[in-house]
């Protein structure tokens, strides 16, 4: 917390004994994360000083997407000629994370917010007269034999992926929480590195982007993003710290062993750009694997007001998707903003968590099929989903016919978004108006049925038609 920003940094890049900045090892800080148009908005909203405190004290950029931004999605190049110029706020997750608790610390005294580091919340305190939390019981990571007692008023369960909600549901209040996985093999090598130039002033000018992963014919991708500007004294330094990811899905996975030998691998399935990129970056840190992302589902609105009061799921603890799209991090923004909004309506407080579910709920619906739409299409996906009776079902996309597992049927409003997307982006390599609304999507200000509107609708549609009948007029020309 009181570190300087050279510390972090070196803390970031280095993987230097967290102790040093008193707390445990964080291992998803370290992987590359995005902060997403909308996300940055409820932040900057919240902490009116932040943006220009990261900017100036802590190196970080906003690159706008006009000049500094290229992204490719399987083959396809999106449309630069945006119409209008979104900006991408660029500063690594594990900053970004020590700096936020400063700044709750500026804004509330040690009456109103504590933290309570290297804990772990092992079971919920309830009354199952009332059907509600009362608190938790939590123990010291460091003295497993230290278990203590917190009780509130309201708990908003963030504890991730691996949240116990599921568990500690069905033992408190009997309720079984229906849930949906889609394992597709996605795994990726993420480090920091120096840019510096390449001999190609257009490979120069890409601050961010890459190639996104697009089942089933382009399982692998590379993505960059800068955390830090720096000031160098070597003329050939770009003056930016950079977050790497090269990543898959279907397990293609990339090499971690040795920078030489991800460098070959990126010259044999990545096109060259990428290649140059990075041959000519100074690599900074470890190479860090990661090989156990998925999709994760929790449909908290299914239980209605079964769910017990006082007690809510946000972020990763609801709703998990596939880190290749960058969603997460402004995915729980969107969701503590709504929470704000329904306290803000003074609602009973017993009727907050019914209400929350379901908004939040239709939050978590916008990004899961961003994320799971193109997922629906990995070769080798692996489905498993557990209905409300807590009938747990596996499912198995494999050419062998042995499996025990069944395929996996794709649901027939999948199959219209995978048609509409695929279609969409071939669009957009021509449309900058397209390519604009698409990234606004992206970046979450816009809701995905954004694109869906008619003068999109009809225009994808007439492509489509006109590539079945091999016609040559289009509406982007």
């Amino acid at each position: 917390m009181k570190s300087t920003a050279n510390e972090l940094l070196d803390y970031r890049c280095n993987l230097k004994c967290s102790s040093s900045l008193g707390r445990a090892g964080v291992t998803q800080s370290y992987q590359i994360h995005v902060l997403q148009g909308e996300g940055a908005n409820i932040l900057f909203e919240l902490f009116p000083n932040l943006k220009a405190k990261l900017i100036n004290e802590y190196g970080a950029c906003l690159c706008s997407l006009k000049n500094k931004f290229r992204f490719v999605i399987g083959d396809v190049l999106l449309n630069k000629n945006l119409t209008e110029d979104l900006h991408w706020f660029c500063i690594d997750r594990f900053t970004l994370e020590t700096i936020l608790r400063r700044e709750l610390c500026l804004q509330y005294d040690n009456e109103q917010i504590q933290w309570m580091s290297n804990t772990k919340v092992t079971q919920l305190i309830v009354n199952q007269s009332t059907n509600a939390v009362l608190g938790v019981k939590y123990r010291s990571k460091l003295n497993s034999d230290t278990k203590m007692q917190l009780y509130s008023d309201f708990i908003i369960d963030c504890t991730g992926r691996y949240s116990s909600s599921i568990k500690w549901l069905k033992e408190n209040f009997d309720l079984i929480l229906p849930t949906e996985e889609l394992h597709t093999g996605t795994g990726y090598v993420s480090f920091v590195g120096e840019r510096f130039k390449t001999g190609n002033v257009s490979l120069d000018s890409i601050h961010v982007g890459g190639n996104a992963a697009h089942a089933p014919n382009h399982n692998k991708g590379f993505l960059t993003t800068p955390i830090r500007q720096i000031k160098s004294s070597d003329p050939n330094s770009l003056g930016l710290l950079s977050n790497f990811a090269v990543y898959c899905v279907n397990s293609e996975y990339p090499p971690n062993d040795s920078y030489e030998n991800l460098l070959e691998w990126i010259k044999e399935y990545l096109p060259i750009d990428y290649y140059l990129i990075l041959k000519s970056t100074k690599l900074l840190s470890p190479l860090l694997p990661y090989r156990r992302a998925f999709d994760s589902r929790k449909y908290v609105e299914l239980l209605g007001r079964k769910w017990p009061l006082n007690y809510i799921l946000l972020g990763d603890a609801m709703c998990v998707f596939n880190p290749k799209n960058g969603q997460g991090m402004t995915h729980a923004c969107r969701q503590a903003k709504q929470l704000n909004e329904i306290f803000k309506q003074k609602y009973h407080l017993k009727d907050i968590s019914f209400i929350y579910n379901r908004q939040a709920s239709s939050i978590s619906e916008e990004c899961w099929l961003g994320s799971t739409t193109n997922d629906w299409a990995v070769p080798t996906l692996k489905v498993t989903k557990t209905d409300q009776y807590g009938k747990t079902t596996t499912y198995q996309r494999s050419e062998d016919s042995t499996s025990n597992y069944s395929q996996p049927k794709i649901p027939l409003f999948m199959q219209f978004l995978q048609w509409y997307t695929h279609w969409l982006i071939k669009c957009a390599a021509q449309s900058g108006e397209l390519s604009t609304a698409f990234l606004y999507v992206v970046f979450q200000e816009k809701t995905p049925y954004s694109l869906l509107q008619p003068k999109f609708f009809l225009k994808i549609l007439y492509s489509s038609f006109r590539n079945s009948f091999n016609l040559t007029k289009s509406l982007f020309d």
